[in-house]
């Protein structure tokens, strides 16, 4: 086929970007030469075929040195991202057992165990048995705990979370000569829509097999306390209670807490407490094969997810957060079964807590050295450095590509115009092939219906490879398309100052995650000054050169490609294809020459297999998580239906497929998240009973009031909304909340109450001054009618039937005045 040059004379390019061949434009270009050869500068009058087969073979040293460097790296990449072997029954009594951890998981996840249900009692109550005949000291805590936490609601409300019978539990391995404690903590609950095997059934088992193993070690220095917290999905309230009780967690303990966001994948370290430095070396030490990345920190820190740790974090603890986030849609659903549990994953996670808990338990933790840093692995080696350094290397970073870019301005091979016109093109790249992917997603997505509720699908690896090629579509297209405006040349150098670009704000807004900008850029740099030098007109220049701008790429760049997949899923998939565009906009700098058919050959791989994934049938055996409420209103006697996600073969029967989504805030002042609903059958249900008492009045015109609230049917949930004014302060039955109250907005104020006492809840509450209305809820867990009668392997919604009452503190304000 017939190859066209892609370089600045081609089309007609400005007169400033006319300055040779590629790679990069820079290739060729060493000091003395002008920006052009010709008639009195060096090359001129030396062309031949001899000099010309030379230069032609000299011009694919570059690009083959960095094909072979990018294999190789990827290679790396992929032996280092192996996960471990899974050992069996009769591994050594002092190592961790996947199989001896997955009895556990079995026992644990066989239904639901919200908090205060059977199972949950159920899970209790093993885990407990467990522990004592390991010769644990164990014991059950009991409390009662509030929390403000309106990232958790499912409502999209600003939520407070209360529950009057919380039980947690705590195991002690005592230490010989106890510097600080050690605890190990995960939850045991988990949410009304399945059984948790993976969340949290396998961080429960991974500490009950950590126990076992470490009781076959010596006795440890530090006393190690595996703790078990209730509630963690309504409100990360058994935490709460602990971190109010310093008896039973001295605030000194440092915090190892595990978590599941999926069903496979490597256990992930991704958030850490203050002055973490010391842990992360720590965790690299004692768990070699460790996964950890300072990205995923500061990334998370930006992110509305919430775990134990928050609480922990909030209380001035330090310590680490660790949890796998592969096979995400079975995550909080009916599918999340013993069977969708991946035992290279539970040895994984178990060998990181295992290794922590005894280098951690062995340690004189009575003072260790302050500072946080940023650490990544590369390869199968991990690099760590303080995170203040992060600004000062992307600033040195920038000043290099000034140094380079004033250079070759000075010979007359760029001039800053140029480069911004390069830069234009590298961000059109960027913002295309991410919006191309975005829109596209959808679509691809359309056969599944597990995308409705987790933006993801099962198997998401083949559209992630046809995103990839229309990524490298995108960018070569719009290089071409660019080529008379920008040439070769600048494109490169406009693609390296973005990256530039994005190195110092990411240092700024982002410092832990900033390498993943730095060190590229530095690569990419330094193979430009090389090519630009002496050495690069030689082979092991190139070579050098191509070393220096593939390898930190290829191990910090590639790997965040399928990272960020599983962990923001294919709904979100614009992101790595936002990284992927940063790579592909350097291609012109490898290739010599850059094939008109190949953004065409890419966008035709593209097509089919992007085609092929949106014909993929569902998952088989992944039932999707039921999502359907019925909500009675007691006051006007009429039944609703509300659901989350579109129409399926179920909900279909009981809400019209062509609902539209919108607002229920006339029935439930505070939702804010857009649902489909239409009218239900009458399923009458008793309204709670609400009374309401003015206690007195405060000096600034407003009145302290006790609520009292109980349900005639017997649920041991309530939700009270307080509308009209602002909640000043609370209190309920004992319980202080103590957490900051906003003013009186659109917004009412809103308070879930869990294991309400059959004689219900008493609130006391501080308004400011005018009228207030109070609206209260009852909800219990399954639905009415034939909706009861769901498909196999779903489960209700975590909203359950709902009932309303109503009670008006206008009336007495009125009388009061």
């Amino acid at each position: 086929m017939a190859l066209r040059r892609y370089d600045g004379e081609a089309g007609g390019s400005r007169p400033e970007d006319r300055n040779g061949s590629a790679p990069a434009r820079l290739n060729d270009l060493h000091p003395g030469e002008g920006a052009h050869d010709g008639p009195g500068h060096p090359g001129a009058g030396r062309a031949g075929p001899e000099r010309t087969s030379r230069t032609t073979a000299g011009r694919w040293v570059f690009p083959a040195a960095v094909a072979v460097f990018t294999a190789l790296c990827l290679s790396l990449v992929a032996w280092n991202s192996r996960m471990p072997a899974a050992r069996g029954p009769d591994a050594p009594a002092d190592t961790f057992s996947a199989a001896r951890a997955a009895a556990h998981v079995r026992e644990i996840a066989t239904a639901p165990r919200p908090s205060g249900s059977t199972a949950h009692a159920q899970a209790r109550e093993y885990i407990v048995r467990t522990l004592t005949a390991l010769g644990l000291d164990t014991r059950v805590h009991t409390g009662a705990a509030a929390s403000h936490r309106p990232d958790l609601s499912p409502i999209g409300a600003d939520s407070r979370y209360a529950d009057l019978r919380l039980r947690n539990v705590v195991a002690r391995v005592p230490g010989t000569a106890g510097t600080r404690p050690v605890a190990l903590v995960t939850h045991y609950d988990s949410t009304e829509a399945g059984p948790g095997a993976n969340d949290a059934g396998v961080p429960v088992s991974v500490l009950l097999e950590t126990a076992r193993a470490l009781r076959e070690g010596p006795p440890p220095r530090n006393d190690v306390l595996f703790v078990f917290t209730d509630a963690e999905e309504s409100g990360l309230l058994g935490a709460q209670a602990l971190v109010a009780e310093p008896g039973t967690l001295p605030p000194d303990t440092v915090i190892l807490n595990f978590e599941a966001r999926g069903s496979r994948g490597p256990s992930l370290m991704f958030e850490t407490g203050p002055d973490a430095g010391w842990l992360v070396r720590a965790l690299t030490e004692s768990a070699p094969d460790a996964r950890a990345d300072s990205l995923l920190d500061a990334a998370y820190r930006y992110m509305p997810n919430l775990t134990d740790f928050t609480v922990f974090q909030e209380a001035g603890h330090q310590g680490m957060n660790l949890a796998y986030l592969d096979g995400y849609t079975h995550y909080h659903g009916a599918g999340d079964t013993p069977e969708r549990v991946d035992p290279a994953t539970v040895q994984h996670q178990g060998e990181q807590a295992l290794g922590l808990a005894r280098a951690l338990a062995s340690a004189d933790l009575n003072s260790t050295p302050a500072g946080d840093s940023a650490y990544f692995r590369v390869g199968g080696w991990f690099v760590s450095y303080p995170l203040g350094a992060a600004l000062p290397a992307a600033l040195a970073t920038a000043g290099l590509g000034l140094a380079l870019l004033l250079r070759l301005r000075a010979r007359g091979a760029l001039t800053v115009g140029a480069v911004l016109r390069g830069f234009a093109v590298a961000l059109g790249q960027l913002l295309l092939a991410a919006g191309a992917a975005f829109g596209l997603a959808p679509l691809v997505a359309a056969r599944h219906p597990e995308f409705a509720h987790y933006y993801d699908i099962g198997a998401h690896g083949p559209p992630l490879v046809g995103f990839l090629s229309l990524t490298l579509a995108v960018g070569c297209a719009l290089a071409l398309i660019a080529r008379r405006w920008a040439g070769a040349r600048a494109q490169v150098a406009g693609a390296v100052l973005l990256w530039i670009v994005l190195s110092v704000l990411s240092s700024v807004t982002l410092p832990g995650g900033s390498h993943v900008f730095v060190w590229p850029t530095l690569g990419l740099l330094s193979a430009a000054a090389v090519l630009t030098s002496r050495a690069g007109a030689t082979a092991g220049g190139r070579v050098l050169a191509a070393a220096l701008g593939t390898v930190p790429a290829a191990l910090l760049v590639f790997p965040l490609v399928p990272l960020l997949t599983n962990a923001l899923g294919l709904g979100l998939v614009a992101v790595p294809m936002a990284v992927a565009a940063l790579l592909a906009a350097l291609l012109p700098g490898v290739l010599p020459v850059l094939p008109r058919l190949l953004p065409v050959t890419a966008a035709v791989v593209a097509t089919a297999v992007l085609a092929a994934a949106a014909l993929l049938p569902p998952e088989p055996g992944n039932p999707v998580r039921a999502d359907l409420l019925y909500l009675w209103d007691a006051d006007r006697r009429t039944g609703h239906w509300i659901s989350g996600v579109p129409a399926d073969d179920w909900s279909g029967d009981f809400l019209p497929a062509d609902a539209e989504r919108g607002s229920v805030a006339d029935l439930w002042p505070g939702w804010r998240v857009p649902v489909r609903r239409g009218p239900a059958e009458a399923f009458p249900l008793p309204g709670p009973r609400v009374t309401t008492k003015v206690l007195g009045d405060t000096a600034d015109g407003g009145r302290r009031v006790r609520v009292t609230a109980a349900s005639r049917r017997g649920a041991d949930q309530l939700v009270v909304l307080v509308s009209g004014t602002a909640v000043r302060g609370w209190s309920l039955t004992g319980v202080p909340g103590l957490h900051a109250d906003d003013p009186a907005g659109d917004a009412p104020w809103e308070l879930w109450i869990r294991h309400v006492p059959e004689g219900g809840a008493e609130l006391e509450l501080e308004l400011g001054a005018g009228p207030a209305t109070v609206r209260v809820i009852d909800r219990t867990q399954g639905l009415p009618g034939p909706a009861a009668d769901g498909p196999d392997g779903t489960r209700p919604p975590a909203l359950g039937v709902a009932s309303l009452g109503e009670a008006s503190l206008a009336a007495t304000t009125r009388t009061l005045e």
